[in-house]
């Protein structure tokens, strides 16, 4: 086994991924995904004259 005698120029990855990046990505895809219904269904009742009246 090889014996390191100089710890400064070892660098490790630090590539973790904490819960709070996790939940923010989930946050945002939830968003993206309720606007897409809500343009999807507003485009549906556009199509099908099924708007309510503004009287």
């Amino acid at each position: 086994m090889k014996e390191l005698k100089n710890l400064d120029s070892i660098y490790g990855g630090n590539t973790s991924i904490t819960g709070s990046i996790l939940t923010g990505l989930v946050n945002i895809i939830r968003l993206l995904k309720d606007a897409g219904y809500s343009l999807g269904s507003g485009i549906r009742r556009i199509s099908e004259d099924n708007l309510c009246p503004l009287k």
